[in-house]
């Protein structure tokens, strides 16, 4: 904000700040103004960031589907090179198992 040529900050609450101040506002018996005057926020701004978490919980859930997750294009090449060794280790050790059945008899 400007105002009279000079810059005011504004304060910034890290996201763990914002979750204790809507919980505090939420499950405590203390009143509402009360915990918006202890953090020197609006009951306004309190709603909104309220609003906001509401919001973002939703989205949270409605993105989880069913079912297997899809794989990025590394994973998938990884994975499929972790197969691939499996085989190789697989013949081996039955290739081992061969020479050890012809040389004992």
């Amino acid at each position: 904000m400007k105002s009279n040529g000079s810059t005011t900050a504004r304060r910034q609450f890290p996201p763990t700040t914002k979750r204790q101040i809507l919980k505090e506002g939420r499950t405590t018996n203390t009143p509402l103004s009360q915990v918006c005057d202890q953090y020197a926020i609006s009951p306004t701004r309190f709603y909104q960031g309220e609003r906001i978490a509401e919001q973002a919980a939703l989205t949270a859930f409605e993105g989880q589907k069913r079912g297997r997750k899809t794989l990025r294009p590394s994973e998938e090449q990884r994975l499929a090179a972790v197969q691939r060794l499996r085989e190789v280790i697989a013949a081996l050790s039955s290739e081992n198992l061969q020479l050890k059945k012809r040389r004992w008899p």
